[in-house]
């Protein structure tokens, strides 16, 4: 008697030569995604991981995306966090090539207004400007809809701003005043 599947459990592997593309187009954007997100002592195992995952279950979902391993990712993220144990995080800015485009200063003054930041209004605006998601795709990964990703970032866009402009009044409120720039003591 033939044993009755699960439509959604695998039942082949994928050809090497369609998953070996899907992972050479998407290697670099999840590398990224997970060096931002680990210590560097844990990033190997976690990228293997989510490709491990993905080649599971790649013939199980009718178009696996970019999105679709972003959320394996993230999985794979939150389980070596736990395995970490809640140690604090601190966020790696080295790859944003923000130093070559804005002072750095203000890479600082983002860096620390992202600190600020709920983990859920940082991360959606990571998804947003580090990794280049469309909101569809941050709506597919996240498990929302497009309208409440809208929503979201709307409002993590209104903290980052205000914190924003907490950090530059504190930084003028610091800064020494002279009243007469051209008298010499």
């Amino acid at each position: 008697m033939k044993k009755n599947r699960r439509p959604s459990e695998n039942t082949s592997t994928p050809s090497q030569g369609e998953f070996e593309a899907f992972y050479t187009d998407n290697y670099r954007a999840i590398s990224r995604y997970v060096a931002r997100r680990v210590p560097a002592n844990s990033y190997d195992t976690v990228v293997a991981s989510t490709f491990v995952v993905a080649w599971r279950k790649f013939t199980a979902v009718p178009s696996p995306s970019l999105a679709w391993l972003y959320r394996i990712a993230s999985y794979e993220v939150a389980r070596e966090r736990g395995l970490l144990g809640r140690q604090p995080q601190t966020a790696e800015l080295n790859d944003l090539d923000l130093i070559d485009t804005a002072p750095l200063e203000e890479v600082l003054d983002v860096a620390k207004a992202f600190s600020q930041l709920s983990e859920s209004d940082a991360e959606l605006l990571r998804l947003m400007y580090w990794e280049n998601l469309s909101r569809n795709e941050i709506a597919e990964l996240l498990g929302l809809s497009v309208n409440a990703v809208n929503v979201r970032y709307h409002r993590a866009l209104e903290r980052v701003s205000g914190a924003l402009n907490r950090l530059a009044s504190v930084a003028r409120a610091d800064q020494p005043t002279n009243s007469n720039p051209k008298e010499n003591p």
